[in-house]
């Protein structure tokens, strides 16, 4: 994706500083609006929510309320990440990197791009409720959400984000959401983990297997919440690729990696039609003396 986006800039440096204090935010960008403006909403850090699973009701300062999901407005949902080299990355609180691997993912902001209403909407005081319509695993906050908006007099309009350069195109927020992928957690293992070889199929009629790409994200955790430790705890190494029907995937830890900061994701183009039927065909997992464990890591896969 190229080009500058000159009206997400101040955002994303509101969005990523909220970040890197604390583990996920709840508040409205800005937070004051006109009916008919374009708004952005922090809604806590979660790696599973999207549009199509989110309720968004405006309730205005006469209690009159909008289904904004139902009405077509809720125009997109995804997640940001700081700068691998942020310092808030690296030489935060103990518990702000490691919240969100304890709730299942890596620390993310999740951010709501939505449209209000054009017309009928009261000014003073209103509200955003948020909720999610299916199982989540969001850190920072508890669904559904609240957030306040103050609505102005005035008619607003669309913000349309256009991007800086030739050709005076608008901001395409669907390439920033997550594709179709597969997620293999190894959350559920009890012991720390030296080493592992997983085979996992796929349907290579419905997929391409060269559009097929694995994605693991490293955590930068240390230490306790005692005492602050050394980095490189929770290093490993993936190797891997496939061969046309199966993902071969190797990992190795020699330090040994705690379960919770193990994830492999596997992703697709969202232009593929039918389920790719990733299955877990093989999965050894060994301790750090080289044994073989009971582990056995779980997939699911998010259409």
């Amino acid at each position: 994706m190229c080009g500058s986006y000159i009206k997400l800039k101040a955002l994303a440096l509101i969005l990523l500083f909220t970040q890197l204090q604390s583990c996920a935010s709840t508040t409205t960008f800005p937070g004051i609006a006109r009916q008919g403006d374009t708004i952005s909403v922090m809604v806590a850090g979660s790696n599973r929510v999207k549009k199509e699973t989110i309720s968004v009701v405006l309730t205005d300062a006469v209690g009159a309320e909008w289904d904004l999901s139902t009405m077509g407005l809720v125009r997109s949902v995804f997640n940001l990440r700081p700068d691998g080299r942020a310092e808030g990355m690296h030489y935060s609180a103990y518990f702000d990197t490691f919240l969100p691997w304890a709730f299942g993912h890596e620390p993310v902001q999740t951010v709501l791009i939505a449209d209000l209403p054009n017309s009928n909407v009261a000014p003073g005081n209103a509200s955003l409720t948020i909720g999610v319509l299916e199982t989540d695993n969001s850190a920072g906050a508890a669904y559904p959400i609240t957030v306040q908006l103050e609505i102005i007099a005035g008619q607003g309009q669309q913000e349309l984000f256009p991007v800086q350069g030739p050709g005076g195109e608008s901001m395409d927020f669907s390439r920033l959401e997550p594709a179709p992928y597969m997620e293999l957690n190894f959350a559920a293992c009890t012991e720390n983990i030296g080493a592992a070889s997983i085979i996992i199929n796929f349907d290579e009629t419905v997929v391409n297997p060269d559009d097929i790409n694995v994605y693991s994200p490293e955590s930068t955790v240390r230490g306790t919440a005692i005492t602050s430790g050394a980095f490189g705890e929770t290093q490993r190494m993936i190797f891997w690729h496939n061969d046309g029907q199966n993902l071969l995937i190797d990992i190795v830890a020699p330090q040994g990696i705690k379960p919770l900061f193990l994830q492999l994701f596997a992703m697709h183009p969202s232009s593929v039609i039918g389920n790719p039927s990733f299955a877990l065909t093989s999965s050894d997992v060994y301790d750090v003396n080289g044994d073989k464990t009971s582990c056995t890591p779980t997939l699911e896969y998010f259409p």
